[in-house]
């Protein structure tokens, strides 16, 4: 059986340094016009003071540029690397998200998440150590919205029923969610939830452990990996000696100890190196890279468009 192609996108540029509606245009209609399958936002809906230094002084609101990036581009995905779900009242995420479904002709992935900046969730009014039974409720109440136009749902944190929802995703279709997250508790909300797993700035030894949890959890649920979407969001550096290499400066808030394992940061290093990661990630099973260079913390750069190109036509998955 053939193993399909691995899909390849590019994070926008809506935070950090290159943070500019120019940037944002430019990033998605680059990403078209040399073949990737998608783009993708970040989100946080503030930068607390604490956290200024790290993510930039604006962060453009990731629903807007999702919608904004479905008017200008014709082919690419355009997801969410991830969503904060418990920062918006599910039934208002569901008609956003569906909308801008079907502005794009179906082109959204939804990529959901707890949050992990304890700072933002205590500005957002969300009670940082109940926000996983607020996302648990938030993506079964969206999914019944999505599946139905007569939704209902009645739960400890929303209870809704009697009323008439459209538009719904484009042409009815399943509008796929992706749950992010490296702990036992995220696999088995992907599972439970979602249509695909999204991983973050890995090493291959954590994300194979990931995996195995994943497989363990699809087992006990009694669901098949077939289908399932399997992305990892990364970082990009090519270099032209070894010595140039430098460590990955990805966020490390979000991670938790259960999964870590040490070994070289992927898609780091000499161009054999990046082509080699390629295809070790999809060897184990990687379905979507999720490119993140835009972004990526002192290292932003619009740059790289043409070298990601020309690295994934050289890998041949």
């Amino acid at each position: 059986m053939t193993r399909p192609k691995v899909k390849v996108g590019v994070v926008l540029p809506t935070y950090r340094r290159l943070a500019s509606a120019a940037n944002i245009a430019r990033a998605a209609t680059l990403s078209e016009s040399f073949g990737f399958d998608s783009v993708w936002v970040t989100d946080h809906i503030v930068v607390p003071s604490s956290s200024l230094e790290s993510f930039g002084p604006a962060f453009y609101e990731a629903v807007a540029v999702m919608a904004y990036v479905a008017g200008i581009t014709r082919r690419v995905q355009i997801g969410a690397a991830i969503l904060i779900v418990p920062y918006r009242h599910p039934l208002l995420l569901a008609k956003m998200i569906s909308t801008i479904d079907q502005l794009s002709d179906g082109r959204v992935i939804f990529g959901a998440g707890l949050g992990w900046l304890e700072t933002e969730s205590t500005l957002m009014g969300v009670p940082h150590r109940g926000r996983a039974r607020i996302a648990d409720e938030s993506l079964a109440a969206l999914r019944a919205c999505w599946d139905t136009d007569q939704p209902e749902f009645h739960g400890e944190v929303h209870d809704f029923a009697g009323f008439h929802f459209a538009p719904r995703p484009h042409a009815n279709r399943r509008l796929p969610i992706l749950v992010g997250g490296a702990t036992t508790a995220a696999l088995r909300r992907a599972v439970r939830f979602g249509d695909g797993w999204i991983g973050d700035d890995q090493t291959f030894e954590e994300m194979e452990a990931s995996l195995a949890q994943l497989s363990r959890e699809m087992q006990a649920q009694g669901r098949a990996i077939d289908g399932f979407e399997v992305a990892a969001r990364t970082g990009l550096q090519v270099v032209a000696e070894r010595s140039s290499v430098t460590a990955s400066p990805s966020e490390k808030g979000w991670k938790s100890d259960e999964f870590v394992a040490a070994g070289r940061t992927p898609f780091r290093g000499l161009r054999e190196e990046v082509v080699a990661d390629f295809r070790r990630a999809a060897e184990l099973g990687v379905t979507h890279l999720v490119f993140e260079f835009p972004v990526s913390r002192g290292e932003e750069s619009m740059e790289l468009f043409e070298t990601l190109a020309s690295i994934r036509e050289e890998t041949g998955v």
